[in-house]
Formats: structure tokens, sequence, C-alpha cells
């Protein structure tokens, strides 16, 4: 008797360009906390990356955006790739093996998983209220605290780093978030944004000193009066010198 869900895993490795797949490090902020999107088979002890295989009638850009949706319900997300993963031994055959005969699937039947792929890794900023996690019969996604990653599946706590040192490498280069934040905010969640990107903890005056010199935010005349007392003051992004600095 064959498993229910060999039909699930031939649909997601049917119809792919072989040896190609896309991971996404989807990256958010809650709770005073920057935050990392992770999913898994709900029978794996591992937590991946949302990711999937290219097919051949798309675009890898269209594989990401299709990532995306499937795991947010998202669309349009300014994605950025950052590096191609290629190492001889990043996949976890055994893992895909172990994963495959958990669900009574035999590894014969899906061969397209016992394969070697190279993986484009991209990045993404979203808003958390706007995110709609998805789960079905055979995986679940969840948020993880960026400082708080577990063990993730084949090469994926690497991608995860790497993304992080990018980032790190364009703070000063490319205006951080205007994609995470409302449109009015507190300069304390903005600097939790750059603290936990870097690692370490900002001069609070010169933090909010330099976000206004810079024109990225502008000081509004209002505070934000559900906070209890002293009540912060509210910023929003300058949304013309943000899309200035984007077109360079």
């Amino acid at each position: 008797m064959k498993s229910l869900y060999l039909e699930t895993f031939k649909a997601q490795t049917e119809n792919i360009h072989p040896g190609l797949s896309v991971d996404c490090v989807i990256i958010s902020f809650h709770e005073q906390k920057m935050k990392i999107l992770l999913n898994k088979y709900k029978l794996s002890k591992l937590w991946m990356l949302p990711g999937g295989l290219v097919h051949k009638e798309e675009d890898v850009d269209e594989a990401v955006q299709r990532v995306l949706l499937q795991r947010t319900g998202l669309t349009n997300i300014k994605l950025r790739q950052f590096y191609l993963f290629g190492k001889k031994d990043r996949c976890n055959i055994d893992n895909n093996r172990d994963l495959l005969e958990s669900y009574g699937v035999s590894p014969d039947d899906i061969p397209n998983l016992m394969s070697r792929y190279a993986t484009l890794g991209y990045f993404a900023f979203v808003r958390y209220d706007q995110v709609s996690l998805s789960e079905d019969d055979t995986d679940l996604s969840m948020w993880f605290d960026i400082d708080k990653i577990p063990k993730l599946s084949h090469d994926h706590n690497e991608i995860i780093n790497r993304a992080i040192k990018h980032i790190r490498l364009l703070i000063d280069v490319i205006p951080i978030g205007y994609e995470l934040l409302p449109e009015e905010f507190t300069i304390v969640e903005l600097r939790k944004i750059y603290e936990d990107i870097l690692g370490e903890e900002l001069d609070k005056r010169n933090f909010r000193k330099r976000m206004l010199t810079s024109e990225l935010i502008v000081s509004l005349d209002k505070k934000r009066e559900l906070d209890p007392y002293p009540q912060p003051n509210l910023y929003s992004f300058n949304m013309k010198r943000i899309e200035e600095l984007l077109d360079l």
C-alpha cells in the first residue's frame, strides 16, 4: 500500500529544474525582537528555511516569490539575492531519506530529493502583522528570535549567518527598518532593529542623532499615547529620501 503522502512529495519535486533550489531568510520585527521565519515537516526533528525547488518554467526570482507567497501570503516583496551555496556536501541526503521513510514514502519514488542541489540564498524584510503563517497536513511555519535559531537542516544555519553578515555590510548603504515598522514608530524600535542586526548595543543619543542627520526619518509632533509615562516621541520614514538611496 502506497503512502497517502506520496502524491504530496511528488507534487513538490516534479517538473523541476535539476540541481537548483532557492532558500529565503525572511526577517521580521515583533515585540522588540528581530525574528526569522522557519518551517519544518511535522515528522522531522529539524527546522529549515522556507525554500523549494525551481520549476522548469520559472525564473529563480519567480521561484522565491512563489515560496514567499506560500509561507507568508505576501506578494511583490522586495527580495535580495545574496549568495550561491554550492558545497558538494551541503545537502544531507540521509535526512531526506529518513524524512520520506517517516511518512511511509520510498526514496526510490522521489529520486529528486536524493540528489545534490545548489541553492540561491535570498533575504526579505516583512511586516509581522501582515504575515499569514502556513500550515498543512505535512508541515508548519513559526517565527524564531534571531539570536535563538536552533540547529537547522542541511546548511541553513550557514545561510542565515551569511545573510546577517551581508546585511551588516550594507547597513550604512541601504535603508533598514522601513519594511519592518509601521508608518509611525519610536526611535527605540528602530534602534532595536539595528542592535539585533549588528549584535551589539548602540549609544541611544548618537543613534537618534545619526538617523535624523541621515534624513531617513522625520520626528513627528506627537507621542505614543498608549505607552506608559514618559510617552515616547513618534517618527516616520522619509520615503522620498529612502527611494533616492534605493535608486543609487
